[in-house]
């Protein structure tokens, strides 16, 4: 999962003609001694450019070159031309040795910056005769759509970019802008801190910690992503649960009926229990199984006796509706009785919230007043006292306690604090109580409509023709009929809501089981591994490069953060602390060969496996520490590492560092980077 880069153009045509640069680059250690600073940094700006990755400085899209590639460029005899058109073009390739040409426009005639003309070939031989895609980069979805060349790119070099936690959505891709600092320092804000400079409107929460465990592949990314994935598997379980929960209970409201034992959470098997469906009968909740073999036995007797006439049905129906008046006062009169109880219920419930409010400002004053005491006040008292008791509300009016003693201010706020979790607990007594009574008023109600429409029923059929079928006995078998059929569906659904919950079940307790594994915060045995590698390095280079201001013993990587610490604070450049400027750029060189040198040790390895350093020797760093450093870097080139040092130092002190060092020195003659094309 390498880059590596193979070539690179950078064109700007003027009104006078054509400038131009353009180098093929070795795999190893390169080093381009530009002329002035501006012309090495376009070099490496230009790679960035191509590559589309200048978002990881600035959410701006304007490019990020000088004139000569947006506006005036100078020529050698020192005529300056306006800037019609310019262009990066860059080869680049993978591990497989396949290659790909990314070309973007600065500016143009007519084509948008965020154009990338893309080629790809199995080997450079075969680039010019590749077809031309055209991509698009820094706009919504260039990391994820099928023409987005930020997800080409991935996919080419074969980085598959995890999801991380993110600041306004739970997850985010975890952009390539967001590893590149990783592997590039650029000259004007790079060397500002130790720690590589990250962008943060990408929206991704410890970005520089994420951007690290992805490139040294440490487990606990994919950790982090695992558990991101069972959270959402919690919660769909719990949305599933929760659904099939509330169609069997409102398909049971439908006939008046409650489940029993539900569970509205997800639970585990070992505490997994079956609902039970009840219905109301004579003011009575009974299993609905239990009624309905009534309700058949009732069926069957009146298609065993047959519809009889009203006449032959007068002295049963008078007894039949005298039954159903008396029902209709019972009924009536537990309903009157369950309102009374609700209007009790609710009075009770708001005055019990009401207290709940009052303990939590008095605990807040009373805390508010240990603050103060603690702070050394003498005003607290005054400034937070009532004449009123805090617990029991009464008036303060000098009687004494039957002990003799008063509350301290500690005690005073444990038992306050009691006072309000009893408070509270007696809230949710108080609603589960209201919803049980309006459960059993709307049961009694639907009892009280079904026994009205009975009594209509037999009066009608008292004042009716004699010779005409009982209309409470036809009424009365439609009813059963009707009430088992339907009792029977509820009673399926409710067998296939016990299975599927049960089914639930298993998968809640799975999930639970993998995140208590997940949920694990300790560092993997091969992550501690890989971090020690990456300590060892950086303690053993900053050593070696000379570090005064601080003994490198006492600095190292942390495990958390990933980001040099000393005596567990992030390093800074800090004059009070003791850290020199020049420490500061010694430490920064460590880290990042000490990123590269850990990665190579990781068999998950995301490294670019590229360094581009723009005028590494800041502060005016001793020339024997960059020299050690310099080494370094060739080392890091032999192990596979393409290197880019970009310097504008004089060329006699730079052989000097180079001196027995393996390095390819890219063209760099006169005094601009780019030069006049001559036909």
């Amino acid at each position: 999962m390498s880059i590596r880069l193979v070539g690179i153009e950078i064109a700007s045509r003027t009104d006078r003609g054509l400038l131009r640069y353009a180098t093929e680059l070795s795999p190893g250690l390169n080093v381009i001694a530009a002329p002035n600073s501006f012309g090495k940094s376009t070099l490496l700006q230009g790679v960035i450019y191509a590559l589309g990755l200048e978002g990881m400085f600035s959410s701006s899209r304007k490019p990020p070159f000088g004139p000569a590639m947006l506006t005036l460029a100078d020529f050698p005899d020192g005529y300056r031309s306006t800037v019609r058109e310019s262009w990066v073009s860059l080869t680049i390739a993978n591990e497989q040795g396949a290659v790909m040409q990314c070309k973007r426009f600065v500016r143009g005639d007519g084509v948008d910056p965020s154009l990338v003309m893309t080629r790809k070939a199995a080997s450079p031989a075969d680039l010019n005769r590749a077809a031309r895609v055209d991509m698009f980069v820094r706009h919504g979805g260039a990391a994820f759509r099928e023409l987005g060349f930020h997800r080409e790119l991935a996919e080419f070099l074969g980085w598959d970019l995890p999801q991380v936690p993110g600041f306004n959505t739970p997850e985010v891709t975890l952009y390539l802008e967001a590893l590149f600092p990783l592997f590039y320092v650029e000259q004007k804000s790079g060397w500002s801190g130790v720690a590589p400079r990250m962008p943060t409107y990408l929206g991704i929460r410890d970005v520089l910690r994420r951007s690290v465990e992805y490139v040294l592949g440490l487990s606990v990314l994919q950790r982090l992503t695992a558990l991101a994935a069972l959270k959402a598997e919690e919660e769909d379980v719990k949305r599933k649960w929760q659904s099939a929960s509330d169609r069997l209970n409102d398909a049971a409201k439908t006939l008046n009926c409650r489940v029993f034992l539900n569970q509205d959470s997800p639970v585990t098997p070992a505490r997994r229990q079956h609902g039970v469906i009840e219905v109301m009968e004579q003011s009575a909740w009974v299993l609905l199984e239990e009624q309905i073999n009534v309700w058949r036995q009732r069926l069957n007797e009146l298609e065993r006796r047959g519809i009889e006439p009203a006449g032959e049905h007068t002295q049963q129906a008078h007894a039949e509706l005298s039954n159903a008046e008396s029902s209709v006062r019972e009924i009536g009169s537990r309903i009157r009785l369950i309102d009374e109880q609700l209007n009790l219920s609710r009075t009770d419930s708001d005055a019990l919230v009401s207290r709940s409010a009052t303990l939590d400002a008095e605990k807040e004053r009373l805390a508010d007043l240990r603050k103060l005491r603690n702070l050394g006040s003498t005003l607290g008292i005054s400034s937070v006292a009532t004449d009123e008791c805090p617990t029991c509300g009464q008036p303060l009016d000098g009687r004494e306690s039957a002990t003799g003693i008063a509350a301290d201010l500690d005690q005073s706020i444990a038992e306050a604090e009691a006072e309000r979790d009893t408070v509270r607990a007696a809230v949710q007594s108080a609603q589960r109580r209201q919803n049980t009574l309006e459960r059993n008023r709307a049961a009694l109600q639907a009892a009280l409509h079904g026994t009205m429409r009975q009594v209509r029923a037999l009066r009608d059929e008292l004042v009716g023709p004699s010779e005409a079928p009982s209309r409470a006995q036809v009424q009365q078998e439609i009813l059963l009929a009707s009430s088992i059929e339907r009792a029977q569906r509820l009673l399926d659904l409710g067998d296939e809501a016990n299975d599927y919950l049960d089914d639930l079940s298993s998968r809640w307790q799975d999930v639970r089981d993998r995140l208590a594994d997940v949920r694990d915060g300790s560092l993997s045995r091969s992550d501690q591994q890989i971090i020690a590698v990456m300590q060892a390095s950086f303690r053993e280079q900053v050593r070696d490069y000379g570090l005064r201001s601080v003994p490198p013993s006492d600095l190292s990587i942390n495990e958390s953060a990933l980001i040099p610490v000393n005596d567990g604070v992030e390093l800074t450049f800090d004059l009070s602390m003791g850290i020199s400027a020049s420490d500061m750029i010694r430490t920064k060189w460590a880290y990042y060969l000490s990123l590269f040198e850990a990665s190579v040790s990781s068999p998950r390895s995301a490294h670019a496996r590229l360094l581009m350093l723009d005028e590494p020797r800041q502060q005016e760093t001793d020339r024997a520490s960059l020299a050690t450093f310099v080494g370094r870097l060739e080392m890091a080139a032999a192990s596979g590492c393409q290197v880019i040092y970009a310097t504008s130092e004089d060329r006699r002190d730079l052989d000097e560092v180079l001196r027995n060092v393996r390095a390819v020195m890219l063209p760099a003659d006169g005094p601009h980077l780019l030069a006049p094309v001559v036909d």
